[in-house]
């Protein structure tokens, strides 16, 4: 099953901060994350306490936050190493 995944300007400029092998990655990450979603490497899961928002793993430790628009629709919001989440989940 695929996904559709839009980035927000707020996901751009913080993949805008990351050294480019990490955009890089990250990039794939959506791209495949849209064809086969149920990777384990992604380890999608919810994100604590955000209702509608999801996690998924990119590569070298980085985190994608996910915002669930319609059933097979996504924003992403956010990309960064792993301690993102903690941001999010409060």
């Amino acid at each position: 099953m695929t996904v559709r995944i839009a980035p927000t300007p707020d996901f751009v400029k913080a993949l805008a901060k990351l050294p480019p092998d990490r955009q890089e990655k990250a990039r794939r990450s959506l791209v495949l994350f849209q064809q086969e979603q149920r990777l384990a490497r992604f380890d999608f899961r919810p994100l604590s306490g955000r209702a509608g928002y999801f996690i998924i793993n990119s590569a070298r430790g980085d985190r994608i936050i996910l915002r669930r628009i319609e059933p097979h629709f996504y924003e992403a919001v956010d990309v960064g190493p792993h301690d993102l989440y903690r941001r999010w989940n409060r």
